[in-house]
């Protein structure tokens, strides 16, 4: 079932960790509960991820089921510990709290696979573009929201540069490119970002020709973000929502995965072909 604002992927992780080892024991919820001294509803939303797991009652459950390996046990016991953290954004809270987990899966990801369909995605955006679409937005009549949004927006833009970073690659639709947003001035701003970001040695930028339509074929209207993570975490794909931010993990995204390979490799403009035409649409917009 897809789930809006879940907990961290490191937490869900945790809590399957602790369903497996209970159903490769038969033990019963009822009696693991009684034995934590809690009810099944409460050891349920540990294992759903849904509540932190406190320590003393982690070490518990370990013993319980037997986990002595003291190389496992330190790590799913540092993984606990940190299940609930999600870096820098936790000092943006709570002006960016649909986004949280999307911004730590961002950071901790070795490829990161991105659909954009209607607008710039946000690791692309100049500083000027992000306040034009923010301050024109939901939180527009709440200055200090539009600026922490902003701040953590141009954080994220870090990661395209970093040495150590993920894999990225960003898949566009074309008619982005002929959006204004924030007027003309701020476009050929946004869009020499865009043509830089195309000279960055771990981001690929590819274009889904404006009269493509495979992508309707295959059912996606919306664009969507597929997290490759380090083992043993699962991949997680994020669905672009106005409403809340949706997530779904292995194994249920294939079909997600398998459509980005196909409109990537099939449908899309290759890179060097992609970067000409962002150039071409630059210079329409300086004579503009």
């Amino acid at each position: 079932m897809v789930k809006s604002n879940p907990p961290t992927a490191r937490a869900r992780y945790i809590g399957r960790v602790l369903r497996q080892l209970r159903d490769d024991l038969g033990h019963k919820a009822a009696q693991v509960a009684d034995h934590i001294d809690k009810n099944s509803a409460t050891l349920s939303r540990y294992e759903a991820g849904e509540y932190p797991v406190p320590g003393d009652i982690f070490l518990s459950l370990l013993d319980l089921y037997g986990v002595d390996d003291q190389v496992e046990r330190a790590s799913l016991i540092q993984m606990n510990d940190e299940a609930g953290k999600r870096g820098w954004v936790d000092s943006f809270q709570p002006y960016i709290k649909n986004l949280a987990n999307h911004i730590w899966m961002e950071d901790e990801a070795e490829e990161i696979q991105i659909l954009s369909l209607t607008v710039m995605h946000g690791l692309t955006q100049t500083k000027r573009f992000a306040e034009a679409l923010i301050s024109n937005g939901p939180k527009r009549d709440n200055p200090v929201a539009v600026k922490r949004q902003v701040e953590a927006r141009v954080i994220r833009t870090q990661l395209l540069g970093k040495a150590d970073g993920p894999l990225i690659k960003i898949l566009m639709h074309e008619a982005i490119l002929d959006q204004r947003v924030g007027g003309n001035e701020i476009t050929v701003e946004q869009l020499e970002r865009l043509l830089e970001i195309t000279e960055l040695p771990k981001v690929e930028i590819r274009l889904l020709p404006r009269e493509s339509w495979a992508h309707i074929a295959a059912g996606i209207v919306v664009g969507y973000t597929v997290f490759k993570l380090a083992e043993p975490l699962p991949d997680v794909v994020y669905i672009d929502s106005s409403v809340a931010a949706i997530y779904e993990e292995d194994p249920d995204i294939d079909s997600f995965k398998e459509t980005y390979d196909a409109l990537w490799n099939d449908v899309a403009l290759d890179s060097k072909a992609s970067a000409e035409r962002i150039a071409r649409e630059l210079k329409e917009v300086k004579r503009e």
